[in-house]
């Protein structure tokens, strides 16, 4: 997808044989947005370095991301894909961060207790998680499960004893698997990335993208959810270069 003009598909053509990728589908639409283009093309996750056409992405029901580059080079693993994922207003609902945000801690574990048998709405990535849960399934049914190329983690600042247990009894009742659940209990998340190592991680809160970035983690915003209206800051000259 690209709002680049026709006149480019050559060269964009002759860099996807160079590298030897298998892309077979462009969009490119002479400068206007290819927004309403993604539903037609059954895109499955939008990413891009322009944070306007990513929030116009997620109203239009399309999981998306805003890219930013990270601060530092850290080796990623060849054999394996790893998509690390936060949970609230990014895999689920926001509704729990609501409550965070309005009435603080205390009453938000009160909520998460009350409701731990009620699973949460999905959130605008869990889309992309079961489309990754269905290409690790096909592995899995030739006994790779141990050599899957694909991993998945939740990387949430939720207490496992306190509120824990709804996110994971929410990602039961949809049929999904999650291969490591990491709940931090509000400590910072980049340390833990940098022994992940993911490929991408999302969040949608950007002082988590920040942390991330820091400590060499390419990272994704999300902007969904009452978290953006504290999102004071972003960081600067960062974002994914097209």
């Amino acid at each position: 997808m690209t709002n680049n003009h026709a006149q480019v598909g050559v060269r964009l053509i002759n860099s996807i044989n160079h590298y030897g990728l298998s892309i077979e589908r462009f969009c490119m639409t002479g400068g206007e947005s290819p927004i309403g283009y993604l539903t037609a093309y059954l895109t499955n996750l939008y990413l891009s370095a322009d944070s306007e056409k990513v929030q116009e992405a997620i109203e239009a029901g399309i999981a998306s991301a805003t890219m930013f580059t990270a601060n530092k080079d850290i080796p990623y693993c060849d054999k394996q894909l790893r998509v690390a994922f936060d949970g609230d207003a990014v895999l689920f609902s926001d509704e729990s961060e609501q409550i965070v945000k309005e009435h603080g801690l205390d009453r938000f574990y009160e909520h998460e207790q009350m409701n731990e048998n009620k699973p949460l709405a999905q959130g605008p990535l869990k889309g992309f998680l079961e489309d990754l849960g269905k290409l690790q399934k096909k592995f899995y049914a030739k006994d790779k499960r141990l050599d899957c190329p694909i991993r998945t983690y939740l990387v949430t600042a939720r207490s496992a004893a306190s509120s824990g247990a709804r996110v994971l009894k929410t990602l039961r009742s949809w049929g999904l698997e999650i291969d490591e659940a990491l709940f931090l209990a509000g400590a910072p998340k980049g340390p833990i990335l940098v022994k992940i190592r993911p490929h991408i991680f999302f969040d949608d809160q950007m002082f988590h993208i920040e942390g991330a970035q820091q400590l060499g983690t390419v990272a994704a915003h999300v902007p969904y959810g009452i978290g953006q209206k504290y999102n004071k800051s972003k960081p600067k000259d960062d974002t994914v270069k097209k």
